[in-house]
């Protein structure tokens, strides 16, 4: 998928989640990562790291995973992926988001399978501190689009 048509489909996720989030907690049923990421270098640390896949949002495609830091942050950190049933892999960086209230989030497009992602790397948090990131965990079963 071209870069242009993922900004879109971003930018198109964070209006949803936005508008879930003023009628409905969307954020908050979304699952957390599996172990999250180690903040080294920052006394305030990071907040919670979640990962959100259509099960959780339906504006999500089925092959689709959306990492969301929850708090206003900068760019970063880093989002590294593999679908171990393909065998694609793919990197990303997180940036703030307007639409879910400049949280840092990415968009990444595994396809259908078992995806594995890391997020890891450099990351300023809500307080202005440099934080490094040891890698956190997530492990999502993605349903992938459905057959022409």
């Amino acid at each position: 998928m071209n870069r242009s048509r993922s900004v879109f489909r971003l930018a198109a996720v964070s209006a949803a989640a936005s508008a879930a989030m003023l009628a409905a907690p969307a954020l908050a049923s979304a699952a957390l990562i599996d172990v999250q990421p180690t903040a080294l270098l920052c006394k305030s640390g990071i907040a919670p790291v979640q990962s959100l896949t259509h099960a959780d949002q339906e504006a999500i495609e089925p092959d689709d995973l959306l990492f969301v830091v929850n708090e206003q942050g900068k760019s970063g950190p880093n989002v590294n992926w593999i679908n171990i049933n393909t065998g694609e892999t793919g990197a990303d960086v997180m940036s703030p988001t307007e639409g879910i209230f400049n949280a840092p989030a990415v968009l990444v497009e595994p396809e259908g399978g078992t995806a594995i992602s890391a997020v890891w790397g450099m990351y300023e948090n809500a307080k202005g501190e440099n934080c490094f990131l040891l890698p956190g965990i997530d492990i999502s079963q993605l349903a992938g689009e459905p057959d022409d």
